[in-house]
């Protein structure tokens, strides 16, 4: 404390115009006169004592000048002590500390004399040495032990303790929460942003626009969700994760899960369905109550389909099933592997049925024509070479000579079926058999006779013809059928029967099977590959009506006009005029007909 002064120097004949004496007492207090410009004391009682006129004072108080208050300063004897306290259901523990620093509040030795005096603001802090409890680190490191914490201690949680000034909680150790799980996400692999068109990008509005799916193609995918890992609490003990969100695909029809179970994949090829989020199902078969005009599209579905309208000019049909159409059809193409039937009418446009095997067909039956023709051509080119007309010739020359003499449309042929192949996509039509018809094109047209090696690569050309037409397989459908209630203008390719329930008029009816007509026909062209049974055949002021079927088969017709041309194999029969119950067939070799007249 400051230095003890006698009570004497505080009486003063100027004593008003003296500042504060301060002086020290046995018993551990300050006297403080007050001067004439003091007016308001402010205790600071966590400090000490402060009494006036005999009364311990806490809160403000008036003073007159020449007063003395006297001041009991309060001893600390010291304390650093803590509580320590697991919270967060043991993912955090803490210290209360409570830090007290051992000494005592003495007044300066002079005082100014202002009219309020703050002892808050006047009270220096003295330290002396700790006389409480004052605990170390050896006992934090004990206490921490006793409580069980053993994992995620901080490393600066004893100095933090230590600095602690009056009372503070102190976090000492942080476990380790566990980690969130990720849910398991759904991706839907058939939905795909639309891209913007280019300037000079255009609209087909006819072009199909169902979104199909394919045999095995997925429809959905999962991505497994990622569990969280486990935690672990102040106390070394594990703290488990959640599970992962996870979810089950709802099978519909024709979809199974993949191997691995994270994919919804399709059975068959058609329309992807979707019941709610997770329900998954494709619908082999496409039905359209209405007509199908701009507004839906064309339409290219790998299963059946059924339209219980019209189908507009310009639009088209590809099915790998059956097509069924309870209204017209005009202008439009239709294709139908497994069959066909139109209920109404059938005004221009283009129908196929079987579509595949009409391609082998053609195919089959254009590759053996240009095979038997470049076989007859080598043989009698060989017989020629080896006689005394073309004994003074070149093989090349003699080659030439009897293509432009016997064989003058057998390099058409090459180049036509060549066109073909080129124009159609088929598993069948490999690269070996485009090289092999690109040479007998090369070899039998303008001067490839004359080349050297024509004859020879002709005949490897012929065996390789030969092969080829042997591996060809034409499976057609069981009961494949085109049915339709009447044609006009149109082009019709059938790989199996073709009927007609009121008539037809100038179309081209091509099939491999059966024909009935059980109207009229009138105009156009027949190609049959079986029987012909026609009601009414020909007619009056119209251009000829050709029928075309081989000589194992039977044409049947009802009544026949004038100028219709049967063709039976290669022989042709004129009928020039009208006959009732007209029959024709082959029978013994001899094409022969039987007719009433009409």
């Amino acid at each position: 404390m400051s230095e003890v002064k006698d009570m004497s120097e505080m009486t003063d004949n100027n004593s008003s115009n003296v500042c504060p004496v301060i002086w020290k007492a046995e018993d551990n207090k300050f006297l403080i006169k007050m001067g004439d410009s003091v007016k308001f004391v402010v205790p600071f009682p966590m400090a000490g004592i402060l009494s006036y006129k005999g009364q311990s004072q806490e809160t403000a108080f008036k003073v007159d000048a020449g007063d003395i208050i006297e001041f009991y300063p309060e001893f600390f004897p010291g304390e650093l002590t803590w509580e320590i306290e697991v919270r967060d259901q043991g993912l955090t523990a803490v210290a209360k500390v409570n830090h007290l620093k051992p000494g005592f509040y003495v007044l300066p030795e002079t005082l100014d004399d202002n009219i309020t005096i703050r002892f808050q603001d006047l009270l220096i802090w003295q330290d002396t040495k700790p006389q409480g409890p004052y605990w170390d680190q050896r006992k934090f490191l004990g206490d921490l032990q006793a409580h069980g914490i053993v994992f995620g201690v901080l490393p600066g949680a004893w100095y933090n303790i230590s600095m602690v000034q009056g009372k503070r909680e102190v976090v000492i150790a942080q476990g380790k929460p566990p980690t969130l799980p990720v849910a398991a996400q759904l991706v839907d692999l058939l939905t795909k942003k639309e891209t913007a068109l280019e300037e000079d990008q255009r609209i087909d509005h006819f072009a199909s626009k169902l979104k199909l799916v394919n045999a095995g193609q997925a429809l959905a995918r999962k991505i497994p969700g990622v569990p969280g890992t486990p935690g672990r609490n102040v106390k070394g003990q594990e703290i488990p994760s959640q599970k992962p969100r996870d979810f089950q695909f709802k099978l519909k029809k024709n979809v199974q899960l993949s191997e691995d179970g994270l994919e919804v994949m399709a059975t068959v090829a058609g329309l992807p369905l979707r019941m709610d989020e997770l329900s998954f199902g494709v619908e082999p078969a496409y039905i359209l109550n209405q007509d199908l005009d701009l507004s839906i599209g064309s339409i290219e579905f790998p299963g059946d389909v059924f339209i219980s309208g019209d189908v507009h000019d310009g639009l088209h049909i590809f099915s790998e099933g059956k097509v069924e159409i309870r209204g017209s059809s005009s202008r439009a193409e239709i294709r139908a592997e497994k069959g066909l039937t139109i209920y109404r009418n059938v005004l221009a446009g283009k129908l196929v049925v079987g579509a595949r095997y009409v391609v082998r067909s053609k195919l089959l039956h254009d590759l053996q024509a240009l095979h038997d023709d470049l076989v007859a051509c080598l043989m009698i080119t060989e017989d020629f070479i080896n006689s005394p007309h073309g004994k003074d010739l070149k093989p090349g020359q003699c080659l030439k000579l009897i293509i432009e003499r016997r064989f003058p449309g057998l390099p058409k042929q090459a180049s036509d079926l060549e066109k073909f192949l080129l124009a159609t996509k088929d598993e069948l039509i490999q690269q070996d058999l485009v090289i092999s018809v690109r040479s007998a094109k090369r070899f039998l047209g303008g001067l490839g006779p004359l080349d050297p090696q024509a004859l020879p690569l002709l005949g490897r050309v012929s065996q390789a013809f030969e092969q080829i037409i042997g591996n060809i397989t034409l499976d057609v459908p069981e009961k494949l059928e085109c049915q339709v209630d009447y044609v006009q203008g149109a082009l019709i390719e059938c790989a199996g029967h073709f009927s007609c329930r009121k008539g037809t008029y100038n179309s081209i009816i091509q099939a491999a099977g059966d024909v009935r007509i059980e109207g009229v026909c009138r105009g156009g062209r027949i190609i049959s590959g079986g029987n012909v049974v026609i009601k009414e055949l020909g007619g009056s002021g119209i251009t000829a009506t050709t029928v075309q079927f081989p000589g194992t088969k039977r044409l049947k017709v009802g009544y026949c006009y004038a100028n219709v041309v049967i063709v039976v194999d290669k022989e042709i029969i004129t009928i020039d005029e009208p006959y009732k119950s007209l029959e024709i067939y082959r029978e013994h070799g001899k094409v022969e007909v039987e007719r009433l007249k009409g």
